[in-house]
């Protein structure tokens, strides 16, 4: 399989996956960008290898050529990647695994909004790991759909993030009706991760499908 998704992948990709000094960083490189040619393919009806993308400045690719009207993205950690495709609007998608984050109170403080950090500190110890990527994975897909710089805008964007309420994109720069043109949705796409998904659209219905070797 990973032999079939290095040949689709174009010069420049190919150039970028032989960066990596380790194997198990090149193999990840090359199977997340070719299942995620692979699945655009279908969409399009057309051959993996055939797909072409431009980057923004911020790094976030889109398809070329006769290729548009397809918005998607791509997150990935360890092992585990995830692909979001619609035709709808903007879309932005972010996976992370739960564990424990050093200084956590800290981060929260220093790159989260003055709402966000007062909430934090209320959170038990337990839950905090839980609280923090549920922020983090929120923003990060909102910011990844725009295709903004994360470091500069985490604290730009509010979104709820208690464990167990539900996912809501609450203001953007303090402008809730903005706010109000996106929808954000979580889930866990297995034991251990959070993810999430944001799209500049409301009402939407989410389908998900495991890739199957």
């Amino acid at each position: 399989m990973l032999e079939t998704f290095a040949a689709t992948l174009s010069p420049d990709e190919t150039a970028r996956a032989n960066k990596f000094k380790f194997d198990k960083h090149r193999n990840r490189f090359i199977a997340g960008r070719g299942a995620l040619r692979a699945i655009l393919a279908r969409y399009l009806n057309t051959a993996a290898a055939d797909l072409r993308f431009a980057y923004s400045e911020n790094g976030k690719p889109a398809l070329t050529g006769d290729f548009g009207g397809i918005h998607f993205n791509l997150a990935h950690t360890e092992d585990l990647a995830l692909v979001a495709v619609t035709r709808i609007g903007l879309i932005g998608v972010d996976v992370e695994a739960v564990r424990p984050v050093k200084n956590v109170d800290e981060l929260v403080a220093r790159f989260f909004s003055k709402r966000e950090n007062e909430l934090f500190q209320k959170v038990p110890e337990e839950q905090k790991p839980a609280a923090f990527f549920n922020l983090w994975t929120r923003k990060e897909a909102l910011l990844k759909a725009t295709g903004e710089g994360i470091t500069r805008s985490l604290s730009l964007v509010e979104v709820s993030f208690l464990p167990g309420e539900p996912a809501r994109l609450l203001a953007i720069s303090g402008d809730e009706k903005k706010a109000g043109e996106w929808s954000v949705r979580d889930f866990s796409p297995v034991a251990g991760f959070v993810g999430a998904i944001a799209i500049r659209a409301r009402d939407v219905r989410l389908s998900r499908w495991k890739w199957e070797r």
